[in-house]
């Protein structure tokens, strides 16, 4: 059931952000307004060459460790409504009481290596959208850039803050 749950914040995140920004692109091409292919392909690189960060840029620093700055931007709220957060974990538990996503160490430290890739993926994506928000700003899209915008920090930032938090408490515990 709790996979089921897990459908409705993807649900989300392909509805608000993946649908507008390549209708965005496709309005783009199609209306003339193309940066022109090199300057599109290099964005998209540039994007991409975040993947390659070193992995010490995702160890928590001095200033996470306590996790004070992530709650204070909201962060232990918005992890109720991801994918398995605290919403979908509590009802899960209500079905099976034993339920635990950490159990010991080694499920910890595979969590924080999944949360790393995820992190990750957000930060390409996160990137993409921006670029998007700025090249409909250039354009003079301004309604597409504030929506977009707007889209690019709750799909893809909130995580990134949220996976941060998650990996500096693991850190913490351990």
């Amino acid at each position: 059931m709790t996979s089921s749950l897990n459908l409705i914040p993807f649900a989300i995140m392909c509805a608000g952000w993946i649908v507008p920004v390549l209708r965005f692109w496709v309005q783009v091409f199609r209306g003339g307004a193309d940066p022109g292919l090199p300057w599109f392909l290099a964005g998209c690189a540039a994007c991409v060459a975040v993947w390659w960060l070193p992995v010490s840029y995702y160890r928590a620093r001095g200033f996470e460790r306590s996790g004070r700055l992530y709650e204070l931007l909201g962060v232990r709220w918005f992890r109720n409504f991801v994918p398995d957060g605290d919403l979908a974990n509590r009802w899960r538990r209500r079905r099976e009481p034993a339920f635990r996503m950490i159990r010991n160490r080694v499920d910890a430290n595979a969590f924080a290596a999944r949360y790393i890739d995820s992190e990750r993926s957000h930060f390409v994506l996160l990137l993409a959208g921006l670029a998007t928000c700025a090249y409909a700003w250039r354009i003079g899209w301004d309604g597409w850039a504030w929506y977009l915008f707007a889209a690019t920090i709750a799909v893809h930032l909130y995580p990134m803050l949220l996976q941060r938090y998650t990996r500096a408490r693991i850190a913490r515990l351990a």
